[in-house]
């Protein structure tokens, strides 16, 4: 895995450190991730849950297609030679989206964010426990701030607003979300260096939709199909360009760089970017609590980010 963060890490610009450009890509990231939130907050009674994830990542491999084409035939020895970690990669991320879909579906916002916001010790968790990945006592104290922080915002910073929360079986799907995109992240260094990012992430996507096939045509049969109008087919191209494309490739990128412990804390940055996308083209008021969340969460990835960037001074 050393071996793989170092290959990763060689191909950033030499005018930048590499954990700096992977703070960037991973901010950028954690941005267009909060930009698909909001939609689907806001389709998801008029879209099937398993349809809309389904669609939202079919859709961005047909905007990969043409990038990947050109070397498609040079390349495919290598996907079939590496089509068990990278299907494995797919079908986790594809089927963590459609949990999360399905949750928000049973769920109420403040529970769903509460469970979300345990993403990162479910990174930093499975990568000490398979990766031997060790944090030290700052670090892990970041990943504490940048939990609290989280929780004081969707919290509104009252403690009888958490002590009254009452949980669903919809919760359960979002629990099983946020794991899913702890196991795809530290599961990233698998993904081979003989590929493009661009080539790796088509055959993701390919591989996940595969998988999710099944369930979306149940889903389609006993429920309901996906209805192509205006506001479905608008929701599926901005949320396949902003998270299926740029999002995941930005994320990929930079949890190769300074790995899935270190990148996972940039997942509390989306609640933050939503909550701004809200006061700004919502009209939503920003309060106290807001920015009380912000500093902690950027202290908290200020302290687990301390010793990747001593590691950039030494080179």
């Amino acid at each position: 895995m050393g071996k793989n963060r170092a290959e990763a890490a060689a191909g950033t610009p030499r005018f930048i450190s590499p954990a700096l450009y992977a703070c960037l890509m991973l901010t950028l990231s954690a941005f267009c991730f909060a930009v698909i939130h909001v939609i689907g907050r806001g389709v998801r009674t008029e879209l099937p849950p398993v349809g809309l994830s389904f669609w939202r990542w079919l859709f961005g491999a047909f905007i990969l297609l043409p990038l990947v084409y050109p070397r498609l035939r040079a390349t495919a020895p290598i996907m079939r030679a590496h089509f068990r970690p990278l299907a494995f990669l797919g079908g986790t991320m594809v089927a963590s989206t459609t949990f999360m879909l399905i949750g928000l579906n049973f769920t109420t916002a403040i529970n769903s964010s509460i469970i979300n916001a345990t993403q990162p010790v479910f990174t930093v968790s499975l990568a000490m426990l398979f990766l031997s990945d060790r944090l030290r006592l700052s670090q892990a104290v970041g990943v504490a701030l940048g939990l609290a922080g989280i929780v004081a915002m969707i919290s509104k910073m009252d403690l009888s607003l958490l002590l009254h929360l009452q949980f669903n079986d919809g919760d359960f799907f979002v629990l099983l979300g946020a794991i899913g995109y702890a196991v795809y992240s530290i599961n990233i260094y698998k993904i081979p260096t003989t590929l493009t990012p661009v080539e790796a992430l088509f055959v993701i996507i390919i591989s996940g939709c595969l998988i999710v096939l099944p369930f979306y045509i149940v889903e389609t049969i006993i429920y309901k199909p996906v209805p192509f109008n205006t506001t479905a087919l608008a929701a599926i191209v901005t949320m396949s360009l902003a998270a299926t494309v740029f999002g995941m490739l930005l994320w990929n990128r930079g949890n190769q760089i300074i790995g899935p412990s270190r990148a996972g804390m940039f997942s509390n940055l989306i609640p933050v970017f939503a909550t701004a996308l809200a006061v700004v083209f919502l009209a939503e008021r920003l309060h106290l609590y807001h920015i009380i969340c912000v500093a902690l969460v950027s202290a908290g990835i200020f302290l687990v980010l301390q010793q990747e960037t001593e590691k950039d001074r030494k080179l």
